[in-house]
């Protein structure tokens, strides 16, 4: 999995700097976050209880307060993520593009792929703030999937995922109305689902159990379990928006489906 191995290079970019800056930002927002959580003790009971409904169907069990203050927190911090994500990954795509040239099938002279690929020259910034509204957007449309893969591993949210993966980047550079976009992402991502889905997949774990393996060395504490999740929530953030971009680059370019065994 050499896309996964290169995902994780975040500062692999002509932006390094910038790319830092976002790190340590989202660095920041989630250690303030992580540090200020309220005890989790009643939380795990409630998930222990809430998993005995989904499997009994017996009476609904009623949240504590602590779970909705942690719910909000977490939604923040997948809101600024998604944010970030989009970020990094138009940002990589225009780095990728610019300078670009493929042959032209009318008069078989050079044209840049850039002229293709970028929407009237825009920034990464001012893209990502008009279209973020519709990332998120599409990332309620998950939120079933998310409720169904609760006791499946999120294997369920992550099919989806596959399936739709590139809707945004269709929206962004193609300028695609959503329902269009996603179905051009389905047909775009034809044989390659199991692919993209194996990639975030490993992506995720990998990241996750490094995490937990430091925690369970280093971790003596709420201040250093903390630290620790943030950094990887800035690294998984980050990896997350460029393994998406790697891949949409590849669809475009052909890069993907001609040379699969490389990636």
């Amino acid at each position: 999995m050499l896309i996964v191995i290169e995902a994780l290079k975040i500062e692999k970019i002509s932006c390094h700097r910038r790319v830092r800056v976002w790190f340590l930002f989202l660095f920041a927002v989630a250690a303030a976050t992580y540090l200020t959580m309220p005890s989790n003790t009643n939380i795990i009971s409630y998930r222990e209880e809430l998993q005995q409904f989904l499997l009994t169907r017996e009476a609904f069990p009623l949240p504590p307060r602590e779970f909705f203050d942690s719910l909000i927190r977490e939604i923040l911090l997948i809101v600024v993520s998604l944010f970030f994500i989009l970020l990094y990954a138009i940002t990589w795509i225009d780095s990728q593009m610019r300078g670009l040239f493929v042959k032209s099938s009318e008069n078989d002279k050079m044209r840049p792929v850039a002229a293709d690929l970028s929407v009237k020259g825009n920034a990464a910034l001012k893209l990502t703030l008009r279209n973020y509204p519709k990332f998120l957007l599409l990332a309620t449309t998950t939120v079933v999937p998310y409720i169904f893969s609760i006791l499946l591993m999120n294997i369920p949210l992550y099919i989806y995922l596959s399936m739709f993966s590139m809707t945004i980047f269709i929206i962004v550079y193609e300028e695609k109305k959503i329902p269009e976009a996603m179905n051009a992402s389905y047909i775009m991502t034809k044989g390659m689902k199991f692919f993209i889905f194996i990639s975030f997949m490993f992506l995720r774990s990998v990241l996750s159990i490094i995490s937990s393996v430091l925690q369970l060395i280093f971790a003596s504490g709420t201040w250093s379990a903390s630290l620790i999740n943030s950094f990887f929530y800035a690294l998984k953030t980050l990896a997350f928006g460029r393994l998406g971009a790697m891949l949409y680059h590849a669809f475009r370019t052909g890069g993907l489906k001609n040379d699969k065994q490389r990636f």
